[in-house]
This record gives C-alpha cells, structure tokens and sequence, in this order.
C-alpha cells in the first residue's frame, strides 16, 4: 500500500501500471518430511487446502469491503458495482468448496476402510468438478484488471475515490505474488528417501556416490530420464503409496492440480551430497507431469555436502536433462543450512565454509553461461546465534547469511539473484507478531535487497586468504576434537533437554531398554535444536565458541588486524564475542559440581547440620559416586576452560587495537560486546536458582521409599532418572508403583468382614505428598527458570 501511495505522487499519471513483486513468503509447516513419520500425506495436504482457503477468505472479503464502499455511489459505478460482486461471488463459491474438503481431509479416521471410503466420496466430487474449480489466479486477476481500468475511469470523472484504485492495486499485486495461498509451498524430505523410492528402478544396493557403482547408477538414472512418459493419478494412488518420497511428490501433483496450478512448489532434499539424488528427483517429477512447476533444490548442510556442493551444481548443469529443466523453470534453486551445519562444524566454521560454497556456485552458475536463470539460494537457521542467526541487528543477520561479496560477484558476472532466508519457529514469528513488528522487519529486509553490497569491496577477509583459511580450520580442528570427545556427549547427556519444556514437534525422545536409560553415546545423536539448547542451559555456547580460544592464540597480533581492518571478519567474529558475554565457564563447572559426589561429602562437614540433611547428603554422594560421572565431566570442562583462557589472555594483550565497547552492530573494529550489567547479573542469578532446585530435588530422592523389580524399573534405574532430571518419567512410574489410593472394594463387596489390609491395598498419600508432588512442583520451577535464561540469551524457541 505504501508503495502505491508513494508511486502515486512520483507518477501520477502511471502509477497504475505497477505490479511489484518486493517479496515473498513461504511455508514448510505441515510439509516437512525429513526425518519423521508423524505427518500423513492427507495431512500435508489439508494444510495447504487451509493456507488456501484463509488466502480466499481474505480475498473474497476485500472485494465485499471495495464492493460496500461503492453502495450509494452514482449510477455510473454499477459497472464496477457489478464487477467486484462477480469476484466475491466466485470467490466465495472456491471458499464454500475448499471448506468441505478441509473437513474431509483433516478428519482423523484410524479405520482404513472408512477413510478410504471419505476420501473416495470427496475425490470423485473433486474430479467431476475439476473444470469448474479455482486452480489459477489468472481469472481473478483478469477481473481486478477491469475493475481498475473502470475505476480509473471513475476516479477521473471524480466518482471514485483514490483509495479504491489503491486497493485494486494491492489486491491485484498479492494475487500475483501469492497466487491461491498465504504463501508459497515448501516440501522436503531427506535424499535418503529418494534413493529408497528409485531402489527397484535401477538396481540401487550400494549408496549412489560408491565409487565402484556411481558409473552405472548415473547411468541408469540417465536412461529413465531419456525414457520417462508421464503417468496418471488419483487420491487412491497416495493411498496404495509405500515410498514416501514417491508419495511426497504425488501429493504436490495433487496441489498443483486441485489447489494451484500455477505457483510452483520447492522441492527440498535434504542431505543431498550427490547429483544423483537430483536427477532421481527430476525423474519423479517427470514422471508425473510436473517438472515444469517443482523447483527441486538439494539441501547442503553436511560437511560432505558443502565440500561437494559445487560439483554437485556442476555436474547436474553439465546433464542436458537438468539443463532443460532449470531452462523451463527459469530457475535454479539451492538451500543451505547453518542450524546442522554450526552443530557439525562450529557456528563460525559453517558461517565461512557456506560462504565459499557460495562463491564457489557462482562461478559454477557464470561458467554454464545461465544468465537467463534466476540463482535462488534458500538459507535456513534458527533465532539464537548457535544456530546462525546474528545477533547484532537486522542488518548484520542478513548480511551474515547473504555477504556483500557474494552479491557483488554475482552481480559482476550478471546472475540473476534471489536470496531467501528463514525465520523458524516460536522465536521466528516474533518479529511478525504485531503489524508495527512485521512493518519494520520488512522495512528492513526491503532496505538490505534493494541497497548496492556496500562499500566492503576492499574487504581483507577475501584478499588475505592464508590466514582466514588457516583461522577457521583451527576453530574446526578444535571442535571436531571436542564433538568426538566422549566426555562432551557426556557433558550433554547429564541433564540433556530435561531441564525445558519440549519445543517443537520433533522434540528428542531418548532411546531406551526396557527400564534402563542409556547415556547419550555422540552428540550426533541430538538434533541441532537441542544441542545448541542444552549448551544455552548449561551456561556455555561451545557450539559457537570452541576453538575461538585457540585460533587467537595463534597469532594474537594477526587477529587484531584482521579484525581492525576486516568487516566481514568482525561479522563472523561478532557471533563468538556475543556468545563469550553469554558464557561462563563458573557456571558449567557449578553444573558439572552437581554431580560431584566430593562437594554433597564436603557439605556433610558442616558444623550443625541437623541429622535428616547428614543422611541426606551421604546417600546423594554414595549414588552419584556410583555413577562416576564427574571425573569425565571433569575433563571436558578443563578443555573448554583451556580454549576459553587462550582467547581471554589474547583479548587483554596489552598491544590491543582497540578496548573500547562494542554497539552491537560490529563496525567499530572492537572486541567486546555491549550486555547490560543486569542481564549477564541476571543470567548468573536464574543459573544459581535452578542449581538451587536441582539440588533440592535430589535431596527429596533420597526419601523414596524402597521396592522391589517392578514394570522392568529398579530403585537404582528409577534414581538415574532423577540424576538426569528424567523427573516427569520417573514421578509417573512412581504414581504407579507407589498408589495413592488402591483399596479395591470394601469388605461388605465380598459378602463376608476381614480386618487384614495387605501390602498392596496400603495408600502413600503421605509419600505423594511429602516427596512426589513436592519433587513436581520443583521440576516445575527448573523448566521455569529454563525459559527465563533462554530469554536473556536471545532464543525463545
């Protein structure tokens, strides 16, 4: 709207005649696939008859709105009058229909047969309507055209008012940005899925990238594709579909044919480290009928990936299959992530290593002579700085994942660009929470596409490589040896994700034999989201600091040259120095002192300890010494502590450039970052009330009365869970074990009086209410507590 307010007064006389195209927004909920098994295919797409139908709603009611403003107006505005009912009206018909197919398709019906019975009665009325349905903006958009073209007309004899043009005009530019959505579709899975669907096809038993098989799968993929004739179906299809990459893309062929013919749908593979996963995609999309409308995009995220990527991009452009394809789509589409690529590398190591990938595909992309294809690059990361968002400012985030010198070379060699970038979950709706929100995080993003790179083209950082390279391969040496430390998967296994609230809807389950928990064996075995939470929680961000210490170290004086003189190193450095203001190794070893059967023992020594805490501290030493944990978390502590001294004797060296404060927007070439007293003074003080109520509930433990073997849980497993803040479980098998209320029938219900009362008709309501809801309520505060500290550190998610 702005933007036609403004155009009205530069060109008063074509203003009209703009269509802009500023952004875009786009959606994986419900279409996320990758690794998990809890979303149906009827599911996904349910959520995009909903996404449709909300959109249609917000169209149908603007045209009432504009249609109402017209009522009384002069004779000579029935025609426009009677356009705009035209749009309501068949916009109110595509509503009615999409409502009843969002009740069929979102009803949960665990019989088969029922609910192939729905979806065979809603499918045949889709099919039989299928000429009469909304699948195109196009008529929508042809009817605005000629309600502007009448309104303009009015607006010149003065019978219509400038805002209805307005209007026109910003209706007619989100049909055309949006089509028949809120936004456009995302779906992914994982490129193991698409190997799995094309198995049969071509004989596939070893994996497409093994150097003795890669030959001949490529070119048995390569005959399918020469091959390939299009295939039909229906909603019974999905139904009979075992492979879900092959069910996945059938599922967008359904909305591209009922929902939205002409918006195209992303089609992300995730650990895509082969040019062989693409073309199995490309086949399936071929297969059936809709490469012209899936833009496939492999995900490089895994150390192998960002290594591979560019040949990737290379050989698939080489391929005159894939060729013709991004040709017909008019775009080449690649997506990067920071989220598992920090967790795998170090958050600093992934920032640089995607950055060179990125270079690198631009020349790829240059070297094809693909001037005529758009290069979409889709960056995805999380709101906290562990998971690649930067915390300095807008401006600084999106220049962090788009750096101007990438930009400027694509724009030197005449790539045509977008960039795309993610805002995930809880914390990443925050910045569109309110309209003046949403108003001023686009203003922003508006301000970074639309300005030149910037002046950074004299940038060190690209000219000076030796030490640049040599600087990250240090963090990246470093933090590999820390990820494949035992002790570190150790370190986050103490306490794990216990001490939150379960976020998102892939929150870590741990794996179990019957009762007994296991250890968390690698970090690998915790997805990004918890990993880069768990450190947040134990009070260092080792997944963006580790290995800073020791780079430094290197060559103190080399670090502050670049960092004086680099702007991009000062951005990327700028994530470390934010997470060392956040981190402090006092408060992991307070943690790691938890499980520390010498300090429960050296409490014991205290004069006047009243006789219930003696015994209380003497049983928490004796089971955590069972356990021998310290002494590993111990070692992984001292590690850390090493690295983090390195890099704050390297800071206080007194030849430093400068030792001023930083105002967050990493320009000013200094090292430190500006966090109010009160926040870091905070952060301490919530660190200690949690370590507080860890240690109360562990004392409380020490009351559970003894049992024997049951429901495959012994005292000593049931207490483990308790050590790792398991608390939930282990209070839900203590209500079990230990009943509050089990006295079966009265003694009149069987005819004959009896005063024995057994064992199990006892009740321990006394028990439930001195140790188990107690033990609760301060579960309870711990996670409380968990939430205030990912609040002052910046990630709410």
């Amino acid at each position: 709207g702005i933007v036609f307010d403004v155009a009205r007064e530069v060109w008063p006389e074509r203003w009209l005649e703009l269509k802009p195209r500023l952004l875009t927004v786009a959606s994986w909920v419900g279409y996320d696939l990758d690794g998990r098994a809890d979303i149906g295919w009827s599911e996904t797409f349910h959520r995009r008859l909903v996404v449709q139908w909300r959109q249609l709603v917000h169209y149908r009611d603007t045209a009432i709105e504009l249609s109402g403003t017209l009522l009384g107006a002069a004779p000579d505005a029935e025609a426009l009058r009677h356009i705009l009912e035209l749009l309501e009206s068949r916009l109110d018909l595509a509503v009615r229909t999409v409502e009843e197919e969002i009740e069929v398709f979102g009803r949960p019906e665990p019989d088969s047969l029922r609910r192939a019975g729905h979806m065979s009665r809603i499918a045949r009325r889709m099919y039989a309507g299928r000429e009469r349905r909304l699948t195109r903006a196009e008529p929508l958009i042809d009817l605005v055209e000629r309600a502007l073209a009448r309104a303009a007309d009015l607006a010149g004899s003065g019978t219509a008012a400038a805002g209805t043009l307005g209007r026109l005009a910003v209706l007619r530019a989100e049909l055309a940005n949006f089509g028949l959505g809120m936004a456009h579709t995302h779906v992914r899975l994982n490129a193991t899925q698409i190997h799995n669907a094309i198995r049969r096809e071509i004989g596939l038993e070893a994996a497409p990238d093994d150097p003795t098989h890669r030959r001949s799968y490529a070119a048995a993929v390569n005959a399918l594709l020469d091959a390939v004739e299009p295939v039909t179906i229906n909603f019974g299809s999905l139904l009979n579909e075992g492979a879900s990459a092959t069910r996945l893309m059938m599922v967008v062929a359904q909305m591209l044919k009922y929902v939205d013919a002409t918006t195209p749908v992303r089609f992300l593979i995730a650990e895509c480290e082969t040019s062989f996963t693409l073309l199995a995609a490309l086949y399936f999309a071929k297969l059936f009928g809709i490469a012209d409308r899936v833009e496939i995009s492999p995900l490089l995220e895994t150390r192998k990936a960002l290594e591979r990527g560019p040949r990737v991009i290379d050989e698939i452009l080489a391929n005159p299959h894939y060729r013709a394809y991004v040709e017909t789509t008019g775009r080449l589409c690649v997506q990067t992530g920071y989220s598992d690529t920090g967790r795998k590398l170090g958050q600093t190591v992934a920032g640089a290593s995607v950055e060179r990938m990125r270079m690198r595909i631009g020349e790829v992309f240059a070297r094809h002579d693909l001037r005529h294809v758009e290069l979409v690059i889709f960056d995805t990361h999380g709101e906290s700085i562990g998971r690649g968002a930067h915390p300095a400012g807008f401006g600084d985030r999106l220049r962090y994942v788009s750096p101007p010198e990438s930009r400027r070379r694509f724009a030197r060699d005449g790539i045509p660009f977008k960039q795309e970038t993610s805002f995930q979950g809880g914390d990443g709706y925050v910045w569109f929470f309110t309209p003046a929100a949403a108003f001023a995080s686009v203003t922003r993003i508006l301000e970074f596409a639309l300005a030149p790179p910037g002046d950074e083209d004299d940038d060190p950082f690209y000219v000076e490589a030796d030490y640049v390279a040599e600087f990250f391969t240090t963090i990246q040496f470093f933090y590999d040896a820390v990820m494949h430390d035992p002790n570190y998967a150790a370190l986050l296994g103490a306490f794990g994700t216990n001490v939150m609230y379960p976020t998102g809807s892939r929150s870590l389950r741990r794996q179990h034999e019957p009762g007994a928990a296991v250890d968390l064996a690698h970090p690998s075995q915790l997805r990004a989201i918890p990993h880069n939470a768990t450190l947040q929680q134990l009070g260092y961000l080792a997944n963006t600091m580790a290995g800073a210490g020791r780079a430094i170290h290197k060559n103190p004086a080399a670090f502050r040259a670049m960092h004086a003189s680099s702007p991009r190193f000062r951005r990327v450095f700028g994530l470390i120095a934010w997470a060392l203001a956040f981190s402090d190794t006092d408060v992991l070893k307070a943690y790691v002192d938890t499980l520390d059967p010498g300090l429960w023992l050296l409490r014991m020594a205290y004069p006047r300890i009243e006789h219930r805490r003696f015994d209380e501290l003497r049983a928490i030493s004796r089971f955590i010494e069972g356990h021998a944990r310290h002494d590993r978390l111990n070692g992984i502590l001292r590690t850390l502590e090493c690295d983090l001294f390195d890099m704050l004797h390297a800071l206080a060296e007194p030849d430093a450039a400068t030792d001023g404060v930083c105002d967050g927007n990493g320009e000013d070439g200094s090292l430190k970052v500006d966090v109010p007293a009160t926040m870091t003074e905070d952060l301490r003080l919530l660190h200690v009330i949690r370590i507080t109520l860890i240690q109360r509930i562990y004392m409380l433990a020490t009351h559970i009365p003894e049992f024997s073997l049951r429901h495959d849980l012994s005292p000593e497993e049931l207490r483990a869970r308790i050590l790792r803040l398991d608390v939930e479980e282990a209070l839900e098998a203590l209500r079990v074990i230990f009943p509050q209320d089990n006295t079966g029938g009265g003694p009149e219900d069987f005819g004959e009086p009896a005063t024995y009362e057994s064992d199990t008709g006892q009740s321990y309501t006394r028990e439930h209410a001195h140790i188990f809801r107690p033990m609760g309520k301060l579960y309870e505060l711990v996670r409380r507590t968990s939430s205030g500290v990912n609040h002052i550190i910046g990630a709410m998610g």
